[in-house]
Order: C-alpha cells, then sequence, then structure tokens
C-alpha cells in the first residue's frame, strides 16, 4: 500500500521545491544550456503563476506564459546561489514581472486598434463599400483622446 502512494506522488507534481530546483540551475550555470527538467519546472511556475486571480481571465494567457518562460531563460543566467538559495522566488518575480509587461503590451495594441477602428473612413462608391487608405498618426490621435478625457473630467467637476 505504501508503493502506491509513493508512485502517486512521484507522477502528480504540481509544484516545484527548491531543492530540485538548485542542482538544475547549478547544472545551468555549469554548462550553459537548460535541461529538458529545468524547462519544464519553468513552464510549471509560470502555469501556475497564470492561474492566480490577476491573470487568469485573459485570452492570451498562454501568449503570456511563453513570453514568462522565454524571459526567465533570459535572465536565469544572473541569478547567485551565494547571494539567495530561493531561486523559486526568483523565478516566480520574473514570471509576474513578464507577465504585467506582456499585459501592458496588449493594452497598447489594443488602444491602437480602438483608434483605428474610430477613425476609418467609408467611402461609398458603385454600391460597394471599400475603405479609403491613409497614413494614421497614432501619436497625434492618442493625444487628442487625452484632450478630450481632460476636457470631460472639467466639464463634469
Amino acid at each position: 500500500m505504501s508503493d502506491k502512494k509513493s508512485v502517486v506522488s512521484e507522477t502528480r507534481t504540481y509544484y516545484v521545491r527548491n531543492k530540485d530546483l538548485i542542482p538544475e540551475i547549478i547544472n545551468f550555470n555549469e554548462c550553459g544550456v537548460i535541461s529538458e527538467e529545468l524547462g519544464k519546472m519553468l513552464l510549471l511556475i509560470a502555469k501556475n503563476l497564470s492561474n492566480k486571480g490577476n491573470f487568469i481571465n485573459y485570452t492570451w494567457k498562454d501568449d503570456m506564459i511563453q513570453e514568462a518562460v522565454l524571459t526567465c531563460c533570459k535572465y536565469l543566467k544572473n541569478f547567485d546561489l551565494k547571494k539567495s538559495n530561493n531561486p523559486f522566488a526568483y523565478i516566480t518575480t520574473i514570471c509576474s514581472h513578464s507577465f504585467v509587461n506582456y499585459i501592458n503590451k496588449q493594452k497598447k495594441h489594443s488602444e491602437i486598434k480602438d483608434i483605428c477602428f474610430h477613425n476609418r473612413e467609408f467611402v461609398i462608391e458603385d454600391e460597394t463599400l471599400t475603405y479609403s487608405y491613409k497614413a494614421i498618426d497614432y501619436t497625434i490621435m492618442s493625444n487628442e483622446k487625452k484632450k478630450k478625457k481632460k476636457k470631460n473630467k472639467k466639464a463634469k467637476s
């Protein structure tokens, strides 16, 4: 009966422990190559963090996870075991900051799409609907949007 419990506990790992992570990081620092096991650990940390309430309902959640793992791979070499023996916290912080940065990037893209959508022009020719093409200066449009918001705030107060 005790054998079944040990098998189940080995196959179901939902989290990463520092004692498992530290040897992989030492191996990474020596070889300079991320092992398959370390990659799985980074992915597991990013996936579990993405299920936190701050990040769970975004439609681009998979992209956020991939961006976080890539960022971890980029900055993992900066982790120093002499200063800290908690690589889990270091990786979690990198993932969290990566998620926030990715969300901010998506908000900028969303604003640009909204500006384009609201400033489009329709030209009706021969009963067909076509778009007129022109260059759009997003900085001017976003500045105009900010001015309108300020006017609305002043009008309300």
